[in-house]
């Protein structure tokens, strides 16, 4: 129910009016290191491409952020865990036919995982992203803001509810935008996608998601932009000093 709603909020802008819409499909590679700094702090990034097909435009970005886990204290009773994070993040699109953009997104966020069992995790988190843009050559700026949430359900099989399952996980992810102050480029509405995982070992993970993604383009009127999405996603926990190798 809680979806669905977000769903109405996000969705009434692509009910009204879908007279210039557009359609294409989108691959994306991203490598994601972290590293635990303490039993409180984490970093984690993120460096990756996304491309288009019909071919329009080409990008590659990065991110980067600092979380910090907190103390139970609301959820102490349950299996929850939460943290508050904050980090930047960048990204140049590579246009065909119009200018490139260069984007500078600083973001600050809440997460909590609610329940957060062995086998079954629901992961909520908001977040809000402050966006510069710059269409290049001439340097033309906007200014973006947006407030988003996103919610991650992932079912690990491994252990006792099947041997043979070990190391996968089932994910399917759902995130709603709202766009309190639109940039010129490309301003998210929706995203749904479901995803595959496997564990390596404790250093190294993959994960492949296919998914819809829902755009809106402030500098085109009324254009709309329907996306299904095929990401491959490539995770590695940078060892410790005291770790193995």
């Amino acid at each position: 129910m809680f979806v669905a709603f977000l769903f109405l909020l996000t969705g009434n802008n692509y009910a009204q009016d879908q007279s210039n819409n557009s359609v294409n499909n989108q691959i994306w590679i991203d490598f994601n290191p972290s590293y635990k700094i303490s039993d409180r702090l984490e970093y984690n990034g993120t460096i990756g491409t996304k491309d288009v097909y019909p071919h329009s435009w080409y990008k590659i970005y990065t991110k980067s952020d600092i979380s910090l886990n907190l103390p139970k204290f609301i959820f102490k009773k349950l299996s929850s865990s939460e943290k508050v994070y904050a980090g930047i993040q960048m990204y140049y699109i590579f246009y065909s036919e119009q200018p490139n953009v260069f984007e500078l997104s600083p973001y600050q966020g809440y997460s909590l995982k609610l329940p957060n069992r062995e086998h079954l995790i629901l992961q909520h988190k908001l977040e809000l992203m402050e966006r510069f843009q710059w269409a290049l050559p001439v340097w033309s700026y906007s200014f973006g803001l947006k407030l988003s949430y996103e919610g991650i359900i992932t079912w690990k099989l491994y252990g006792n509810i099947w041997k043979l399952a070990k190391g996968i996980d089932l994910s399917c992810s759902f995130k709603f935008w709202w766009n309190l102050i639109a940039s010129n480029v490309y301003n998210n509405v929706v995203r749904i996608a479901p995803g595959i995982g496997y564990t390596i070992n404790e250093k190294w993970k993959t994960a492949f998601l296919v998914g819809w993604d829902y755009t809106r383009d402030a500098s085109i009127d009324s254009f709309n932009n329907n996306s299904m999405i095929y990401r491959f996603r490539l995770y590695y926990k940078i060892p410790q000093k005291n770790d193995k190798l």
